[in-house]
């Protein structure tokens, strides 16, 4: 007998436990089907810029977030083969502006934090998702281990490479960019602290690639994410091991505090970075896709599990507000599709500055205040996803469709 529940989440990760976080925050229950045995995506960051932690502060983990969280200084961002200095990024000046701080976070915190706040019962691991039918009194689930949940209502944030997506759209699949990122975490007591001044937070750029190091649960780790152009083809994935001598031969002549760095990295992971193109393929009806599910982008806003959240906080207020959570769903799209593409698209320019062949060129366009390596981002820091969480957003020219 199949069990039987309203409102479904398909995937236990960032996004999906946000949106039973948000919905619990407005009297929703909703059961969360996660395919891995136990929560917990180790050893990554993840960051929350200010809007982001507004409404991670609505749906009622304000507390725990901040307990886990690092507010870095900012980011001090320097060219990869010279040292010298570019741009600083002030984040205690962007929290005063923004009306809340940027957190830095290893991934398995954040996560926890989302949990904890959840009833444990209905949250389901080992069930990978295997099919999905929609009939007209709901949707029925069918996962790997044999059980099959009777939903009113499912919300699919299974990921970039979503089973429910796929079971909606056919062969939408995520497109490789031609981009790969090295990840590696260092002990901090490992790291000379020079190689991170003046922030702790330091970012390099050079010609078709960048790395970013800064610290982490109270600055016992320093966590290190590499972007770079390549002709080669690398699988998506957070577990792939990867070659710390290969991952060194990618930044080719490093200036010295760059080079001390990488000397130190013994273990590391790589992974092809996947996007979707920007369409309308959201959801239908009585599911509703949300997080990399909806609109996978490139790492270089800050953005990824940032729409993630906004989308389980407005999510959660529509279905407050709407007696039908598929006209909930519809109207979600409405307000969410706007804005998240015009986010994927400054994703994509800041990729193109940052990865500037022309050094020179690249600097004077910093200095001359045309350009920045994290591109506009005042629209999508500024925005009050708690006050617009039902208006048409703001989208610059640059970005809109």
């Amino acid at each position: 007998m199949p069990t039987r529940c309203r409102i479904a989440v398909v995937g236990g990760g960032l996004a999906g436990l946000a949106a039973a976080q948000a919905l619990k925050a407005f009297g929703v229950k909703a059961e969360v089907f996660e395919t891995a045995p136990a929560l917990g995506e180790i050893g990554a960051a993840v960051n929350a810029s200010p809007q982001a932690v507004k409404a991670l502060r609505a749906i009622g983990v304000g507390e725990r977030i901040a307990a886990v969280g690092h507010a870095s200084p900012g980011i001090h961002t320097r060219n990869m083969q010279t040292g010298e200095f570019l741009e600083f990024n002030d984040r205690h000046k962007a929290a005063a502006k923004y009306g809340a701080p940027y957190y830095s976070f290893h991934r398995a915190d954040l996560l926890d934090a989302l949990a904890s706040g959840l009833d444990h019962s209905a949250i389901h691991l080992g069930h990978r998702l295997t099919g999905l039918e929609e009939h007209s009194g709901g949707v029925t689930l069918t996962f790997a281990n044999g059980a099959q949940v009777e939903a009113e209502y499912v919300i699919g944030a299974d990921g970039v490479r979503s089973v429910i997506r796929q079971t909606l759209y056919g062969a939408d699949n995520p497109t490789y960019t031609g981009q790969m990122v090295w990840r590696a975490l260092l002990n901090a007591s490992d790291v000379p602290a020079e190689v991170l001044e003046p922030t702790g937070h330091i970012q390099w750029v050079g010609p078709g690639c960048h790395l970013l190091a800064y610290y982490i649960r109270a600055k016992k780790h320093v966590n290190i994410v590499t972007q770079e152009d390549t002709d080669k083809w690398v699988e998506e994935g957070w577990s792939t091991r990867g070659d710390p001598d290969e991952m060194r031969l990618s930044f080719p002549n490093p200036e010295p505090h760059l080079k001390k760095l990488l000397s130190l990295v013994n273990e590391c992971s790589k992974w092809g970075l996947f996007t979707r193109p920007l369409t309308q393929n959201w959801g239908r009806g009585r599911i509703q896709l949300i997080g990399d599910a909806a609109h996978a982008m490139l790492p270089n806003a800050g953005q990824g599990a940032c729409q993630a959240f906004e989308d389980a906080y407005i999510l959660s207020r529509w279905v407050n507000a709407c007696p039908d959570p598929a006209e909930a769903f519809a109207n979600f799209r409405r307000i969410r599709i706007p804005r998240v593409h015009g986010v994927q698209r400054l994703s994509i320019a800041n990729a193109r500055f940052k990865h500037m062949r022309d050094a020179a060129a690249q600097k004077q366009s910093i200095d001359a205040g045309k350009s920045s390596v994290h591109g506009n981002s005042d629209w999508v820091w500024g925005y009050d996803p708690i006050g617009e969480w039902n208006k048409e957003p703001v989208v610059p020219t640059a970005y809109a469709a």
